[in-house]
């Protein structure tokens, strides 16, 4: 029988996730933190599959001698951008958790979205300071164009909800498979015209090599001086110091992220090196898009499912390319997810 090897910090909702995957017999778990220190090392030789945060720390630094068995590891996180690839098998699949966090991912986009569109910090600090000014204005969506980039899982989910509030979504993928969700689909080619027609835009992009730093004061300068950026997706997709200049200069634009350059190891502390608490066209939240109750159920289930289709010998989703990313082994975005 397979054993998949649990590398991750394993609450009560993993835990039951886990049990009803494993009640079939399909594969035997074993999970890393339930072992007494001197066993843990013996594990990593007889296991076929690991399930993991993808966190550098979670993987010994010769994992790839002590667990040559390995054929496949499972991420529960859709993003990969942190895993150390290079001390993975060659033969081994890595696989991404794509797809299980775009229900709620897609609504945290939408409270950004929303949230800028309509001032609702401002005015609330404004009330809060005695000011009650009914003479403001806030942009609609109605009628508006959003240019989403990304059409995966969590970027099909904002396309939907995007047209629920009757805006125009142009979809900014590499392939037409997203055509339905989106009322026009273009490339990367065919982006810095779309951005200058665009009153928000959305991030919704992988982190790759390709990806790294594609908002940068180019990108910014080509929008609408008073557009919406909206990033639900990773920190270093943005090249902070422009983005810092850019919100400066253009006090009508608007940027309202959850992910970020770096991250703080401790409750306390900012995810910048520029001093963005000081803009207030500037809306933040800490990466907690994907904190719902159920989710980290919902994500096990979701990665255990792909676990399970490799074991029957089908095609796993979500299979990523390592050389994609542009450092292997390095952690392109800090800490980010968390476990």
């Amino acid at each position: 029988m397979a054993r998949v090897l649990f590398i991750v910090r394993m609450d009560a909702e993993r835990r039951s996730a886990v049990a009803r995957a494993a009640a079939a017999g399909a594969f035997e778990p074993v999970i890393l933190e339930d072992l007494p220190p001197e066993e843990r090392d013996d594990v990593w030789s007889t296991a076929d599959v690991v399930v993991s945060m993808g966190f550098p720390r979670e993987f010994p630094a010769d994992f790839r001698q002590k667990a040559g068995a390995v054929r496949m590891i499972q991420s529960l996180v859709a993003g990969v951008d942190h895993f150390p690839f290079d001390r993975f098998p060659p033969s081994a699949i890595v696989c991404s958790n794509a797809g299980a966090y775009s229900v709620s991912v897609a609504e945290h986009a939408m409270a950004l979205l929303l949230a800028a569109a309509k001032d609702i910090v401002l005015r609330t600090d404004e009330i809060r300071r005695g000011i009650f000014d009914q003479g403001v204005t806030n942009k609609a969506l109605a009628g508006s164009t959003v240019v989403i980039l990304g059409l995966g899982g969590i970027g099909s989910e904002i396309a939907r909800r995007c047209k629920a509030f009757e805006m125009r979504v142009v979809g900014i993928a590499r392939t037409e498979n997203a055509r339905g969700v989106a009322d026009e689909i273009g490339t990367m080619d065919d982006l810095p015209r779309h951005l200058s027609g665009a009153d928000a835009v959305v991030l919704a992009l992988p982190l790759t090599r390709a990806t790294a730093g594609i908002v940068d004061r180019g990108f910014l300068g080509r929008m609408k001086d008073d557009a919406i950026l909206v990033n639900i997706a990773r920190g270093k997709l943005i090249v902070e110091d422009d983005l810092f200049d850019h919100l400066k200069a253009h006090p009508k634009f608007r940027a309202a992220l959850d992910t970020w350059w770096t991250y703080p190891d401790t409750k306390q502390g900012r995810p910048f090196h520029r001093p963005f608490q000081d803009l207030p066209n500037i809306i933040m939240t800490p990466h907690v898009a994907p904190m719902v109750p159920g989710q980290r159920a919902r994500a096990m289930e979701a990665a255990l499912a792909n676990v399970l289709r490799f074991l029957h010998g089908e095609k796993p989703y979500n299979v990523v390319d390592p050389a994609d990313y542009a450092k292997p082994g390095a952690t392109l975005r800090g800490r980010g997810e968390v476990d």
